[in-house]
C-alpha cells in the first residue's frame, strides 16, 4: 500500500499541475473571449476528447491487463493495429457531428481532425508507459501539452496576445502532439511492430464493453455541454462547462489512482492475490472528504478566474462537485472489473448511468435549467457507486460458486 501510494502521489501531483496550467490557459481563453464564443470552445473541446476515446475503446486498459497476465509479444502488433482502425473510424463521426453542431468551419475541421491524430499518438504511448510502469513519462505525456498551453496563457494575460475562438482550439489541438518527444523513451519492443489484423474481431469485442464505457464516461462533458445547447444557446454551455471544470478536478484523483493501480493489481492477480479492497475503502472516503473542502473553496476559483461574466456558474458547483466525487469511487471501483476479466459490468453500470442522467435532465431541465442538469449528474453518479457496488458482490458470488464446483468435480 505504501509504495502504490507513493506512485498514487506522485501520478496525482502531475495531474495537478497539468491542471493548473490548463485552467490558466482555460480562464485566459474564457476573457479574452464572449459568452458565445467561449461556449463554442467549450464543446469542441470536450467533444475532440470524447471523439477521441474512440480510438482509446478499451483497448488501452485491456492491453495493458492481459500483456502482463499472458506475457504475449504478438498483442503488441494487435494493438496498433486497432489504433490506426479506430482512428480511421473516429474521423467520419467527427465530421458528421462537427456538422450537426454547427463547429464545421474550414479550420475547426482541420484542427480537429489534428487533434484526433494526436491523441492517437497520445493514448498509443499511454499505454506502453503504464504497463511498464514508467509513470514519469506517462505524466510528462499531458504535462508537456499543458506547459505549452500555459505560455499561452501567461502571453494572453500579459497582453501580448489575442485570440480567437478559432485560434484557441488550434493551440488546445495541435499542443498535444508535443508527447511524441517521449517515444525516445519507448522499450525497444514497441518500436518494431507489423499491422496484425488476424483476431482484430475478437479483440474488439473482448474491448466493446469497456470501450462503450469509456465513451460515456469521457463522452459525459460534451453530452452534457450538448443538451446546455439544446436548453438554450452557446452561453448556456459556457457558464456550465465552468462550474464543470472546475468540479472535475476531483476526477484527477481517481486518474492517478487507476494508473498506478491497474497494473500493480493485473501482477497480483497473476500471482493469485486476492484484490485489496481496503484500499478501495480508504482511498473512497479520502476523495469525499476532498470533496466536502472542494464545496468550500470551489467559488473562489470562479470569481478569482473567470470574473463576474460566469456568475451564473456559482449556483451549480455543489451538485457537480459530487458528482464528481462520485464519478470518481465508481470509476476507482470498476478497474476490478478489468482485473477479473469482466468488463460486461462496466458497460451495464455506465449505460444504466448514462439513461438516468437523460431521463432525469429531461424531466428537470425544462423547469430547473442548468441546476436540473446538474443535479441529475449528481443522481446519476451515486446511482453507479450502488450499482458498481452490487456487480462486484454478484461476481464474488459467481466467483466462490464457480470454485466451489471445480473443488467439488476434483474430490
Amino acid at each position: 500500500m505504501k509504495k502504490s501510494l507513493k506512485k498514487i502521489i506522485f501520478v496525482g501531483f502531475g495531474n495537478v499541475f497539468n491542471a493548473v496550467l490548463g485552467f490558466a490557459f482555460l480562464s485566459a481563453v474564457a476573457k479574452t473571449l464572449d459568452l458565445e464564443s467561449f461556449g463554442k470552445y467549450a464543446l469542441i473541446t470536450t467533444l475532440l476528447v470524447a471523439v477521441s476515446k474512440i480510438i482509446d475503446f478499451g483497448t488501452n486498459s485491456v492491453y495493458v491487463a492481459e500483456s502482463i497476465s499472458t506475457e504475449d509479444k504478438s498483442l503488441i502488433n494487435k494493438f496498433y493495429t486497432q489504433k490506426l482502425l479506430l482512428l480511421g473510424i473516429s474521423i467520419p463521426i467527427s465530421l458528421a457531428l462537427l456538422f450537426i453542431l454547427k463547429l464545421n468551419t474550414e479550420k475547426l475541421v482541420l484542427y480537429f481532425i489534428l487533434g484526433l491524430v494526436a491523441y492517437a499518438i497520445n493514448y498509443t504511448l499511454n499505454a506502453f508507459f503504464q504497463k511498464d510502469e514508467k509513470f514519469i513519462h506517462l505524466v510528462s505525456l499531458n504535462t508537456l501539452p499543458a506547459l505549452i498551453k500555459g505560455i499561452f496563457a501567461f502571453l494572453i494575460f500579459s497582453g501580448s496576445i489575442y485570440l480567437n475562438l478559432e485560434q484557441a482550439f488550434m493551440i488546445f489541438s495541435l499542443s498535444i502532439f508535443s508527447g511524441i518527444a517521449l517515444i525516445i523513451f519507448l522499450s525497444n519492443e514497441y518500436k518494431k511492430f507489423k499491422f496484425d489484423f488476424s483476431e482484430i474481431k475478437k479483440y474488439l469485442e473482448k474491448c466493446t464493453p469497456a470501450g462503450i464505457s469509456l465513451l460515456i464516461y469521457e463522452g459525459w462533458p460534451s453530452i452534457a455541454n450538448s443538451i446546455a445547447k439544446i436548453s438554450k444557446d452557446f452561453s448556456n454551455v459556457g457558464i456550465f462547462s465552468i462550474a464543470e471544470k472546475i468540479a472535475n478536478i476531483m476526477l484527477l484523483g481517481a486518474i492517478s489512482i487507476f494508473t498506478v493501480l491497474l497494473p500493480k493489481n493485473a501482477r497480483a492477480k497473476k500471482r493469485n492475490e486476492k484484490f485489496d479492497f481496503k484500499e478501495v475503502f480508504i482511498i473512497s472516503t479520502f476523495i469525499i472528504v476532498l470533496a466536502f473542502f472542494g464545496t468550500l473553496i470551489a467559488r473562489i476559483f470562479v470569481d478569482r478566474f473567470f470574473g463576474d461574466k460566469f456568475s451564473e456558474s456559482l449556483p451549480l458547483l455543489g451538485f457537480l462537485i459530487f458528482a464528481s466525487a462520485f464519478t470518481s469511487i465508481h470509476t476507482f471501483m470498476e478497474h476490478y472489473f478489468f482485473i477479473e476479466e469482466v468488463t460486461k459490468y462496466i458497460m451495464y453500470i455506465n449505460i444504466g448511468k448514462l439513461a438516468i442522467f437523460l431521463t432525469l435532465s429531461y424531466l428537470l431541465v425544462p423547469t430547473m435549467a442548468l441546476k436540473g442538469l446538474s443535479l441529475a449528474s449528481l443522481i446519476s453518479a451515486v446511482m453507479a457507486v450502488i450499482a458498481t457496488t452490487i456487480f462486484i458482490k454478484i461476481n464474488q458470488k459467481n466467483n466462490y460458486l464457480n470454485q466451489t464446483a471445480g473443488d467439488l468435480k476434483t474430490s
